[in-house]
């Protein structure tokens, strides 16, 4: 009894039966298992008390006035597949037994009732609504835990993509000043020169329009090359259709100046431009991350003739953008663990290995995939998306 009590004390229980003695006896000792016992002396009164209350298990008697046992089965069938129905019967009602397990009945209890084939009977339904029980708070219980760890991972994403921005930021603090310097030091040089040029009668209105044109055009790079550091920098969550071409040629124009100063030379091909719909700065972040990877290996290995390709193209149905080199490759034992998180071969030199990775979680964001593959003195990175 005292384990039963266990399984059935947060229950509640439907039970009906059209005898008074009978249901009065009975309801004493469900009253002391149950929570909570709702009688009924019909099936008719049976079907309105369920609609009204929370019903977790029913015991019913068969014959009754007004509604009998399998019909009122019938109708809450309708209602509630899986709810456990015991059903009171005596011998003579065993032309229903048939009717009662079409029904999917979860027990009989046979009168005379006997305690131990009632508690036995009601024991086995009780163990498998708190098994459904558990197994529901435990549903309820992982899918919280994938909802949180959910939510980590995309904060910890985020982390990512932030230290990996910053980890750039550093790299580029000197190509900002490298880009700067030196227009604004032929700046300078042009100013100062002013004066001898006065004093020597050159300045006329073609020195003027000389003078405006390339100093125009210097002013223009140095704001151009501002406002990119900026956007890339600046957070972004606009989603928009941009350009692939544009975004080619906005990323190569922060890294332009530094490139040059390591002599390393871009061929861009540009056979089909597309658009894509996202944040155009994750791409930016894609193409750079690629890039700087290539640079960073020209300078390691010391490659003389140092060639970054960028190839724009449409090919069987699929919008692709390659970015190769000849840095001479990435050796096959770990070039599938490329796209892992921290994983670096740039450890000694304060390498974290979050490029890459974030490279490859930028893809997906576009639904889209990253392959990467050694080729003759060099490594291809293949950005591909279905059209």
């Amino acid at each position: 009894m005292k384990n039963l009590y266990h399984l059935t004390k947060d229950l509640s229980l439907l039970y009906v039966e059209d005898e008074p003695e009978t249901r009065e006896n009975m309801t004493t000792v469900l009253s002391d298992l149950f929570e909570k016992v709702i009688v009924s002396d019909n099936g008719s009164d049976a079907l309105i008390k369920y609609n009204e209350n929370k019903i977790d298990i029913i015991l019913t008697d068969i014959e009754m006035p007004k509604l009998n046992g399998i019909k009122m089965i019938e109708e809450i069938r309708k209602m509630n597949q899986n709810i456990p129905i015991l059903i009171l019967s005596a011998y003579s009602n065993s032309e229903y037994f048939l009717d009662a397990i079409k029904l999917g009945i979860d027990g009989y209890i046979i009168k005379p009732i006997s305690s131990e084939q009632l508690f036995l009977t009601i024991k086995k339904s009780v163990t498998r609504i708190n098994m459904e029980k558990e197994n529901e708070m435990y549903k309820k219980h992982l899918e919280l835990k994938v909802e949180e760890e959910i939510s980590k991972r995309k904060y910890e994403e985020k982390i990512l993509i932030q230290q990996s921005k910053l980890a750039a930021m550093g790299e580029m603090i000197d190509a900002v000043a490298h880009q700067w310097k030196q227009p604004l030091n032929i700046m300078k040089m042009k100013v100062d020169m002013l004066q001898y040029d006065f004093d020597d009668n050159h300045i006329d209105d073609k020195y003027i329009k000389e003078f405006i044109d390339h100093h125009g055009e210097i002013m223009t790079h140095t704001i151009n090359t501002l406002d990119e550091f900026r956007n890339f920098f600046r957070p972004n969550n606009n989603i928009e259709n941009f350009s692939m071409e544009e975004i080619i040629d906005s990323t190569l124009l922060l890294v332009k100046d530094e490139f040059i100063k390591h002599k390393i030379k871009f061929v861009k091909e540009i056979k089909e431009n597309y658009f894509l719909n996202g944040n155009k700065n994750d791409l930016k972040h894609l193409i750079l991350n690629l890039i700087n990877n290539s640079k960073d290996a020209f300078i390691e290995k010391d490659i003389n003739n140092r060639v970054i390709n960028i190839k724009l193209y449409i090919d069987d149905y699929q919008q692709k953008l390659e970015i190769s080199d000849n840095a001479g490759g990435i050796p096959r034992d770990i070039i599938d663990t490329i796209f892992k998180t921290n994983f670096t071969t740039k450890a000694k030199t304060g390498g974290t290995g979050i490029g890459l990775y974030i490279s490859k979680q930028i893809t997906d964001k576009f639904g889209a995939t990253l392959n990467v593959r050694n080729i003759e003195n060099g490594v291809l990175f293949i950005f591909s998306k279905d059209i």
